[in-house]
């Protein structure tokens, strides 16, 4: 077995395509945890090192369902203990780097940078991306069948910078379903049999 395509990012991102972030930021999360928290200690993909971190969101909550279900399936409790906020970004001019563009394969970038486990190549990126001045990273969500940049990843100091929520829903199992994840009760102790 052959490792990643993917290589390391260059010493030069000068020219790497840019965008701006989408005006509308969804993430899938624990109703006890805040919207926002920029998270440093290497569990996300993208993941800065303290004293900066990265926060994760989706386009909309097909994608933030995905992802934060890892396209499931999940329980009932789950669903229940989860909220769906809906956010805006904190510079909408912010600039991202956007690696789904057809500039972004001059530098080496592939697809796998979304799906590449375990995550020190992608953390790799994501530092040469914040040293070349991005704020972020417009992409791809490894779990969204969609194939479109329906992920971005925000720069930001580590932790929780206090930032409103725009909306706040609770998580419904007919919008867990509606993302194709199945949402399963677990038998009792009772009904199963070990073999």
């Amino acid at each position: 077995m052959s490792g990643p395509s993917l290589g390391e990012p260059p010493a030069s991102l000068a020219g790497f395509p840019a965008s701006r972030p989408p005006t509308v930021l969804v993430r899938v999360c624990r109703q006890r945890n805040p919207t926002w928290w920029f998270s440093s200690d290497g569990t996300g993909r993208f993941d800065l090192t303290s004293p900066e971190g990265t926060c994760y969101f989706a386009t909309d909550t097909f994608g933030a369902v995905r992802e934060a279900s890892r396209a499931g399936p999940v329980t009932p409790q789950w669903v229940a203990d989860r909220g769906v906020r809906h956010a805006a970004p904190p510079d909408r001019q912010a600039r991202l780097a956007a690696v789904t563009r057809a500039g972004a394969a001059v530098f080496g970038l592939t697809t796998e940078l979304v799906t590449v486990t375990p995550y020190d190549l992608p953390r790799r990126w994501a530092a040469a991306f914040r040293r070349a001045k991005f704020a972020g990273i417009r992409r791809e969500l490894r779990h969204d069948p969609r194939a479109r940049p329906s992920g971005v990843s925000l720069f930001g100091p580590a932790g929780d910078p206090g930032w409103p929520t725009v909306r706040t829903e609770q998580l419904q199992p007919a919008t867990v379903e509606a993302a194709g994840v199945a949402v399963i009760d677990i038998p009792p102790a009772a009904a199963v049999t070990i073999v």
